[in-house]
């Protein structure tokens, strides 16, 4: 029997206010908040976006959830995790606080504080026991591996790396310290063919990792610094670097999953998730500047399993726009891998029953 997924329709017409009410009528008719505990120490994980971008959830929409959990307890707070690019203001938890405030993420706006959960420079994890095939243990950011429960919020969108990225990411990804994200992230090192290079630099000025470098005027990356963010091949315009595809995209994805089952385990299965197809831009909120929309608006998602959710998600998209649009996006990543994995070691389900609200 598949799990429980509800629903509901939002466009592309619709103001933040409207959604913001048809957000709360999902909450109430879903089970979503039964995860909570009365008074439990509950996390709200969302991404706060990158300076100077405006596609990650909109503030009044997160206020909305908050206001309803709030009735369960007193003791909720808003977090996520530092990133490994040097320059982002997200590399540390005082830039990390401050752009969180400037998107409208503050306790006087959304009634609960902002934790960064893994401390000042992403060093403060708890190793969480998990024996996969990647990881025997993985490195979940301490201030959420301690939570009694999780409310995951999640803009799904593309990814360059990992196809999708949605609730399973966010948990893997998002949850881990930076060293957590590092482990992820390991092997996925881009090739460069100087043939096609025209020695124009953008590469070295995108890498957050400053680990691009030129010599006699070709780049050279330093591999024991690179992050595997794949930034470079991103903004390359000659299409002189590129990702060693093969499969080491779908180990990302499987670590990614693996880390996302670690952050399960770490509060003991007391997660919800809380998926908006709105905006569904080509890339994640780190790169998406601004960007364009890749589809029509479909509505907000949630259910008690990231799996059922996200698939739920990508069949919407498609079942519209008849093709695989993640995969027009990103034809270079098979977002299914991540589903697939997940399914397999347990994170969820990929059958699901869809509620409307």
């Amino acid at each position: 029997m598949g799990s429980a997924v509800y629903y509901v329709e939002t466009n592309n017409s619709d103001s933040p206010g409207s959604i913001s009410k048809k957000l709360a009528v999902l909450i109430e008719k879903s089970d979503i908040l039964k995860i909570i505990g009365k008074d439990g120490f509950t996390g709200v994980k969302l991404h706060f976006g990158e300076d100077g971008n405006t596609g990650h959830i909109n503030s009044m929409w997160v206020k909305e959830t908050v206001k309803h959990v709030r009735k369960k307890t007193r003791r909720a707070f808003l977090t996520d995790s530092n990133v490994l690019y040097k320059n982002s203001m997200r590399a540390n938890s005082v830039d990390h606080l401050n752009i969180a405030r400037e998107h409208g993420f503050s306790i006087d706006s959304i009634g609960i504080p902002t934790l960064i959960a893994d401390g000042i420079f992403g060093r403060n994890f708890t190793e969480i026991p998990i024996s996969k095939k990647h990881f025997k243990r993985v490195l979940i950011a301490s201030d959420i591996a301690a939570c009694d429960s999780l409310l995951v919020l999640t803009h799904v969108t593309g990814h360059f790396l990992t196809g999708l990225g949605g609730a399973i990411k966010n948990l893997g990804m998002g949850c881990a310290s930076r060293r957590g994200k590092y482990e992820q992230h390991a092997g996925v090192v881009p090739d460069i063919d100087n043939s096609f290079c025209v020695g124009c630099g953008l590469c070295a000025l995108s890498c957050p990792a400053l680990c691009m470098v030129f010599e006699n005027k070709l780049p050279r990356i330093k591999e024991e610094a690179c992050i595997g963010c794949g930034e470079c091949a991103v903004v390359c315009k000659t299409k002189a670097i590129d990702i060693k595809w093969s499969e080491t995209l779908a180990n990302l994805q499987e670590k990614m999953v693996e880390y996302a089952c670690g952050a399960v385990k770490a509060v003991k299965g007391k997660i919800g998730y809380i998926n908006f197809l709105i905006k569904v831009t080509k890339d994640c909120d780190c790169l998406a500047k601004n960007a364009a929309r890749i589809t029509d608006d479909f509505g907000i998602l949630a259910s008690l399993d990231p799996v059922a959710i996200d698939k739920a998600s990508i069949d919407f998209i498609n079942r519209r726009d008849r093709e695989d649009v993640l995969k027009t996006a990103n034809p270079q990543t098979d977002w299914l891998a991540q589903l697939k994995y997940a399914e397999d070691i347990g994170l969820g389900n990929m059958s699901y029953n869809l509620v409307s609200c």
